[in-house]
């Protein structure tokens, strides 16, 4: 497999013919990825837009040893083009914001190298907004929205199933290095972490992103641009909903005074979320989605803390604590509801003060 380099990439784009000359593109590195090379591919040639050019490594850049297949950049793009699809026939509510994702250019499956649109140079990433206190409810809408069409466009359909049905990506990449591992460290969480385990294979519904994450959602005035497909596959949706929202909790969590106004976000999200997937399914099923969710949002908590891929940010051990403390709750007391997470919120928030 040819590796690519910012050094060897102009020629490169060369002999793809993506353009005549070196000299037609300027290419720099992109940082911030674990699991992915990607750079940044700008044109000489200003009528053509930018790309982000990505491959993807076999050993993520994580302090734990945490390997695999670069087979998954070939599901990214099966999964990217699946979700263009999917946003493109939606009819979109008035939020403020458009919910997009990038378009492919270019694909190179044989050196597991793809080529889509960059986002505008305004763009900023929603997680860096998120921990400077900037709290908009319009990307939350706009997010709930777009994680909505994704999971009620593909729902059921046996043409995507049959292109993303394989999870050995989401296994490698989420199940593993997340839930398992936290067994690993809290073998008396193993029951609870089984039962999860076991919810996400056996309520394979439709497209799951498996990565929805504020740290992967690009952001400005006009437009929520998400990204990063690559453990896409067709599972439980209830495993994005308990991705996500991790994240909105703990920002919650560590606000301060700010609690109920971070808090909103989630209300704000679940509730535009809830208008499409709503679309699909009886009363019933939404019912058993929210408790999967919970159950997930208890798994992924702790996960933060605990697994393989901790949130950075948290600088002292009592708000690991209390992170660790909440999802422990919810994912051992199986709770039903995200009202009910919430209160477990403040009584552990409440012993801390």
């Amino acid at each position: 497999m040819f590796i690519l380099e910012v050094e060897s990439a102009p020629e490169y784009l060369v002999q793809q013919q993506v353009v005549a000359d070196p000299s037609e593109v300027s290419v720099s590195l992109l940082t911030g990825g674990v699991s992915n090379r990607v750079l940044l591919v700008e044109f000489a040639d200003r009528n053509r837009a930018n790309w982000v050019v990505k491959q993807a490594r076999d050993r993520l850049a994580v302090e734990q040893e945490w390997l695999c297949s670069v087979e998954r950049v070939i599901r990214e793009m099966d999964t990217l083009q699946i979700c263009n699809e999917l946003i493109q026939a939606a009819s979109a509510p008035s939020i403020g914001v458009q919910a997009v994702v990038p378009a492919i250019h270019f694909e190179d499956r044989e050196n597991y190298v793809y080529a889509m649109t960059a986002a505008a140079e305004d763009c900023r990433v929603w997680k860096r907004d998120l921990l400077d206190g900037v709290v908009d409810q319009a990307v939350a809408k706009a997010c709930g929205w777009m994680l909505g069409v994704l999971h009620s466009g593909s729902w059921k359909a046996e043409a995507i199933q049959n292109l993303i049905g394989s999870t050995e990506f989401f296994d490698d990449l989420r199940l593993d290095p997340y839930y398992r591992q936290i067994t690993r460290v809290h073998p008396e969480l193993q029951a609870p972490v089984s039962r999860l385990l076991e919810s996400n294979i056996n309520h394979r519904n439709c497209l799951v992103h498996g990565d929805y994450s504020p740290k992967n959602i690009l952001v400005n005035d006009q437009c929520v641009v998400l990204l990063d497909f690559e453990v896409g596959h067709f599972g439980d949706p209830a495993f994005d909903l308990g991705f996500f929202l991790t994240h909105l909790h703990i920002k919650a969590l560590i606000a301060g005074n700010r609690f109920d106004e971070y808090a909103s976000l989630i209300d704000v999200f679940w509730n535009a979320y809830v208008e499409e997937i709503s679309k699909v399914l009886s009363e019933q099923e939404f019912v058993a989605l929210e408790q999967r969710s919970c159950l997930n949002l208890g798994g992924c908590l702790v996960a933060r803390i605990d697994g393989k891929s901790p949130v950075e940010y948290l600088a002292d051990d009592s708000t690991k604590a209390v992170v660790r403390n909440v999802g422990w709750q919810v994912l051992v007391d199986e709770v039903e509801g995200l009202g009910a997470v919430r209160e477990i919120m403040r009584i552990q928030l409440s012993k801390e003060q």
